[in-house]
């Protein structure tokens, strides 16, 4: 039951290696992208600056998304506003 379980676990560890290999030549390939040395900006540093980057990111787009809907309120509130006050003339 133990050299099945060996044989099993080293398959897990060969493959989490090689993802882990994959994932930090990402990271440089990232921190290059952006201008930056991948030797003096480590992996914990790319993924945390993205994770700022995309939350900052997001707050912008539902602060945008907020700002639409005000002012498309504001603009239909005039234009029933305006459509009201023209009906009250044709009345008189």
């Amino acid at each position: 039951a133990l050299k099945e379980f060996l044989d099993t676990a080293e398959a897990d560890v060969r493959s989490l290696t090689a993802l882990y290999s994959e994932v930090g030549r990402s990271a440089d390939s990232l921190a290059q992208y952006f201008g930056e040395d991948p030797a003096r900006c480590p992996f914990e540093q790319v993924t945390s600056i993205l994770v700022i980057f995309v939350n900052v990111f997001n707050k912008a787009r539902e602060e945008n998304a907020k700002q639409a809907e005000a002012e498309k309120k504001k603009l239909e509130k005039e234009a029933s506003k305006e459509k009201a006050n023209s009906s009250s003339r044709k009345d008189c």
